[in-house]
């Protein structure tokens, strides 16, 4: 017998886990979280959310403790002093984690997730290249970071009308400029 889903809410939740640095940058201190409760915060089913964090704990990211009362069991989840000085993530890990929340929730084109999530990623590595580079304009976009992130377009010109758009609700990033073909990434 096959057993479904845990489900929150009367909604049906996401179908994926969340990245490990969305789920690892809802720890802004020791403080200990559950599987609900990250699921919760973060709109995706509570087994999705559990698999991301035992996989955090299994890379040494998040450490884990049974609590027992009885018959009842519930396992919380919590950054490791060792790991993270001071009980809280570095900025560089939070920034990504905004930035790949904020992908997740972009509307994306595409036939199957598959070809979705490729789009997610082309968007993500510019948004990197940006963050690398400062300033970058349309025409290296499409040099530098096209090549090797096509998510399905045939040519630069439809694979940058798809991004461009997208690219600019970011965070952290500012453009175009005036000349409308300068970006700026000015942080978090």
């Amino acid at each position: 017998m096959v057993q479904e889903p845990e489900r929150h809410g009367d909604e049906e939740p996401p179908g994926e886990a969340p990245p490990r640095a969305v789920v690892l940058a809802t720890f802004d201190s020791l403080a200990p979280r559950t599987a609900e409760g990250v699921a919760g915060e973060l709109d995706v089913a509570r087994d999705h959310a559990a698999a991301t964090l035992s996989a955090l704990v299994d890379a040494g990211e998040l450490e884990s403790a049974a609590l027992v009362d009885g018959d009842d069991a519930l396992t919380a989840y919590y950054l490791s002093p060792d790991v993270h000085p001071g009980g809280s993530i570095d900025p560089e890990t939070a920034r990504r984690a905004a930035v790949q929340r904020t992908i997740a929730e972009l509307d994306v084109p595409g036939v199957s997730e598959m070809m979705q999530d490729w789009r997610r990623d082309a968007l993500e590595r510019a948004w990197e290249f940006l963050a690398e580079e400062g300033t970058v304009s349309d025409r290296a976009f499409k040099r530098e970071v096209y090549p090797g992130h096509k998510a399905g377009y045939d040519t630069a010109e439809a694979w940058w009308a798809f991004l461009r758009p997208r690219l600019a609700r970011l965070p952290g990033v500012e453009g175009p400029s005036d000349d409308g073909s300068t970006w700026e990434y000015v942080g978090p």
